[in-house]
């Protein structure tokens, strides 16, 4: 039996280097932008105190009070473990439930975007967001396991 050719050539990869390099970066590029995400979120609940506890008191129906500011330290703290992949398994889980509870408190922006079905006012298609962070949270988790022989 003979093998077929070696069909690459010299100024380009093989076609199985292209997918290794894509999966060695992929799971790093969704924790640091998450990170990135959470940081964001993290610091507007310290910088903008006012308009963090506007939004906490709509979408959670009551005020946080003094425990927001705890809230957005404890979320940059999430945010740099998870970007610098520290404690990867629970800090991945701890995101997972943090976006599952935000993007929950938000399903009325979710299913009715424009106002349409009357779940509210509409204007906020922006929240449809939501479902690409929740991917990303589920991914982080899946794929721990995969990470984790991939370091080895």
């Amino acid at each position: 039996m003979t093998m077929p050719p070696d069909t690459h050539t010299a100024h380009e990869p093989p076609a199985t280097a292209v997918p290794s390099m894509a999966s060695r970066w992929s799971m790093p590029l969704l924790r640091v932008s998450m990170a990135v995400f959470l940081l964001a979120w993290g610091l507007d609940k310290l910088v903008a105190v006012d308009g963090a506890q506007r939004i906490f008191e709509r979408f959670y129906g009551a005020a946080a009070g003094p425990s927001l500011v705890l809230a957005g330290a404890a979320e940059i703290l999430l945010a740099l473990l998870l970007g610098s992949g520290v404690l990867r398994r629970p800090v991945a889980w701890i995101v997972l439930v943090v976006n599952g509870v935000s993007t929950l408190a938000s399903w009325r922006q979710i299913l009715d975007p424009w106002g349409l079905l009357g779940l509210g006012p509409g204007g906020t298609h922006l929240f449809l967001a939501s479902i690409v962070l929740m991917a990303v949270s589920v991914v982080l988790v899946l794929e721990i396991e995969t990470e984790r022989r991939r370091r080895r």
